[in-house]
């Protein structure tokens, strides 16, 4: 077992002031049986109306809020220890939804040529999974600003250059193709930066963690903050406001071992 420290922030900066700002944030991680989350603290860094707490569909947790007076700063922080008890394995069952294809998944005609390419040898899951891992790594590199949240696997194949978003997207295109159940990850990665996103195939009896960004099996220095069937279900925070105001978002997280 490692225990990990881990301290995540974001802040929004607004050109002008905005009101009835509605948010919704998947910021905070939660205890399974891979990792134990203790001494949890979550912290909204700015003018407070309404704040409840719930959890998605998915089960992740939700810190969810409502600020009606005007304002042109929003931030919140989260912090706490992780006990990760297993290094790339949870226990949990899966969904009928998680065999799907989503839009941002979708294979076009560049996905299934490079699926076709693939074509592994193996049978089992995890052989097989690790496989379609090493083809996505091998013809893609990595490159920040050419590819944005709304960007699809198919678009970021054909360029063949994106970020972590980008490389967990195609592989689960793969896995999809493949008939594999899989699922989208946002988390926390040891050392600073901002946050990451990787893989979990089920193999018919747990959840394997894979990180198509770095091509390899997540280890004990990963946190899973939230997931789902694609970027578009896990988004760390989203929100609604009335203002017409351009918005600059700065993110920074810590993760070190203890």
């Amino acid at each position: 077992m490692k225990r990990l420290r881990f301290e995540y922030e974001t802040a929004l900066e607004f050109s002008q002031n905005i009101t009835e700002h509605s948010f919704t944030l998947r910021c905070k991680p939660f205890s399974d049986s891979r990792q134990t989350i203790s001494e949890l603290s979550c912290e909204i860094l700015s003018k407070l109306g309404m704040v409840w707490h719930s959890r998605d569909s998915f089960g992740n947790m939700l810190v969810c809020g409502r600020i009606t007076e005007p304002h042109k700063a929003f931030s919140f922080r989260v912090c706490g220890n992780a006990d990760i008890i297993h290094s790339y394995e949870s226990s949990g069952e899966t969904s009928a939804f998680y065999g799907f294809h989503t839009p941002l998944t979708m294979p076009g005609k560049n996905m299934l040529s490079l699926y076709d390419s693939c074509n592994p040898l193996y049978s089992d899951i995890l052989s097989r999974s690790k496989a379609f891992c090493d083809s996505l790594y091998s013809c893609m590199t990595y490159h920040k600003g050419v590819t944005g949240t709304k960007t699809t696997a198919e678009e970021a194949v054909t360029i063949k250059s994106g970020v972590c978003q980008d490389y967990a997207h195609i592989l689960l295109s793969l896995l999809r193709i493949d008939k594999m159940p899989c699922r989208y990850v946002s988390g926390l990665a040891y050392g600073s930066g901002e946050t990451h996103a990787w893989v979990e195939v089920y193999d018919g009896k747990k959840w394997i963690g894979i990180d198509p960004t770095h091509n390899c099996l997540i280890s004990d220095r990963y946190i899973k903050l939230c997931h789902g069937r694609d970027y578009s279900d896990c988004p760390i925070e989203r929100g609604i406001y009335l203002g017409n105001a351009e918005s600059v978002q700065t993110v920074s997280s810590e993760v070190t071992i203890i």
